[in-house]
């Protein structure tokens, strides 16, 4: 009876548990509309809001096939499903599809938490669990619509198939067998693993440092057909995924080969900024504080049982370490490892501990209460430089704090304010950056967007012998130009500025955002521009 009572105790903790990690990130998803970084719009709302209703901005990604269409995709067919139960507005559509993210971030933890417990039992479990509840790097991103968040879920529970059998029992062994034996029900099995992680690889492609991580690990354990079964099941995804650009871009890998030539070849993503190998690692301490290094500790102490998941994931920081361009939000999909194999060894530390012992789980849920404890007054306090986006505040008409929490919040709820103006017919955004928007995702209208001349965004420059994209982009990508007020009937103001002209009145406000009305409607705008060389409307009324 001691293996179903343990596996029962470790399936309903697991789950009460991941509850608990769902309630802080649904709450920000209702609560906080602002933006870290212009892809968690661009790259997935926008996207998806012009899959589903026919107009939307659009970045250069989307416009030379540089995206796959998987994860835009799917966000607009869940728009799609929302606004047919009725909840059809800019602000519901932006919180709908925030939740299931969350959701999918709350999700991640749960075969983690299952394997936490085969490795270091009830001790290990609640230091993941309620360790996982504020830990801020993980906090921050959870409830947004990036790819990195998406691709979670898949590498957690890719990991629930490699270790089935002791997932079953429910009883701690202390360390995973990685063999996956030769059955063919094993292959089969290895190939869903594989598949999970290759559809991973399409929604971000660094992740196939974990797919080929986990194919030299199971090979290592002298079990080559359960490697080679994982790796058919990778390639197939990838092939899946190579279709989709065949049928959505016209040619197939577009999105692969686009994102490979602007990266390695052009340099494209330098030109966001260069950081040197230290950056993760300041960036993980700056935005976790010291209460990290008990982490770090325990990862180390448990390396002799987590290994199979612990050298994947320093793996992956070792790869992204090396990359010139760094974002501390592309460590995502490998937190939840590093958090599990913390918490293992520092249940491993408890064991050890002869004065603990006695009372490992009491000892590790005050533990555990207290880092939580520790990680959410830090997490309060992150600001952009903690991540290593200082350069952007307030910079280029976008952030206008330091914190990291509601930053844009007020902008993008007053964006949906005036989407739900019945006389709406124009917008102007005078000292806006479009890239720090909510766009059309929040507006959720079907008017022209004036934006300012030059709001300061330098253009990206492109370099390729054959052909110069950025002219291609400056000749197909004209936007209404801001003196033509009266093609807008309302505007929208950002901090410490003015309005000038006296026909605007204001009609609402959101922190130091404020909503301007005039009388009288709008006639189609005269002047055009060739300007956000990345960015253009679609599907939007322009001469």
């Amino acid at each position: 009876m001691n293996g179903p009572l343990n596996l029962r105790k470790s399936i309903w903790l697991s789950l009460g548990l991941c509850v608990a990690i769902l309630a802080p990130r649904a709450y920000l998803a209702v609560h906080d509309q602002g933006m870290i970084w212009a892809d968690e719009i661009f790259q997935t709302l926008e996207p998806g809001h012009r899959l589903a209703f026919g107009y939307g901005l659009v970045p250069w990604e989307f416009q030379f096939g540089a995206r796959s269409w998987l994860l835009p995709g799917l966000i607009g067919g869940f728009m799609k499903l929302l606004a047919a139960f009725g909840l059809d507005h800019g602000l519901g559509l932006a919180i709908g599809t925030k939740l299931l993210f969350a959701l999918g971030a709350a999700v991640t933890f749960y075969p983690l938490l299952r394997l936490a417990h085969v490795m270091g039992g009830t001790a290990a479990t609640l230091l993941l669990g309620i360790g996982a509840i504020a830990f801020p790097a993980s906090l921050l991103y959870s409830s947004r619509a990036l790819a990195e968040v998406a691709c979670a879920p898949l590498v957690t529970w890719s990991l629930w198939a490699l270790w089935p059998s002791e997932l079953a029992s429910g009883s701690p062994q202390g360390r995973l067998d990685p063999k996956s034996g030769t059955t063919r029900a094993t292959a089969r099995r290895m190939a869903g693993v594989g598949f999970l992680l290759g559809v991973a690889t399409v929604l971000r492609y660094q992740n196939v440092v974990l797919l080929v991580a986990f194919i030299v690990i199971v090979a290592a354990r002298h079990s080559r057909r359960g490697a080679l079964a994982l790796a058919a099941g990778g390639l197939a995804a990838l092939l899946v995924g190579g279709l989709l650009d065949w049928v959505t871009w016209g040619r197939p890998f577009q999105s692969t080969i686009i994102q490979l030539r602007f990266n390695l070849i052009w340099g494209g993503g330098e030109r966001w900024g260069v950081s040197p190998p230290s950056f993760y690692l300041r960036a993980m301490l700056a935005s976790n504080g010291p209460a990290l290094l008990v982490l770090v500790l325990g990862f180390v102490a448990g390396l002799a049982r987590t290994w199979p998941v612990a050298v994947p994931a320093l793996l992956f920081l070792a790869i992204h370490s090396v990359v010139p361009h760094k974002e501390l939000r592309f460590l995502y999909p490998a937190l939840p490892l590093f958090l599990m194999c913390a918490a293992v060894g520092l249940a491993v530390l408890i064991e050890r501990a002869r004065w603990l012992r006695k009372r490992p789980a009491e000892t590790a849920a005050l533990l555990a209460g207290a880092l939580v404890l520790v990680f959410g007054l830090h997490a309060r306090r992150v600001t952009f430089e903690d991540i290593g986006q200082g350069d952007q505040v307030p910079g280029e008409a976008g952030p206008q704090t330091r914190s990291v929490w509601g930053c844009l919040d007020q902008q993008n709820r007053l964006l949906a304010d005036v989407g739900g103006r019945a006389d709406l017919c124009g917008l102007i955004l005078p000292d806006a950056n479009a890239y720090w928007t909510g766009g059309y995702s929040y507006l959720r209208r079907r008017v022209p967007i004036l934006w300012p001349e030059d709001p300061g965004v330098a253009r990206t420059a492109f370099s390729n012998p054959r052909r110069n994209i950025e002219n291609q982009l400056q000749q197909h990508v004209p936007l209404v130009a801001l003196q033509d007020l009266d093609a807008a009937n309302y505007a929208l103001l950002s901090p410490d500025q003015k309005m000038g002209d006296p026909r605007y009145q204001i009609v609402g406000h959101r922190g130091g955002y404020a909503l301007f009305r005039r009388d009288g409607s709008c006639r189609p705008p005269r002047d055009l521009v060739r300007r956000y060389g990345r960015l253009r409307p679609i599907g939007v009324e322009v001469p």
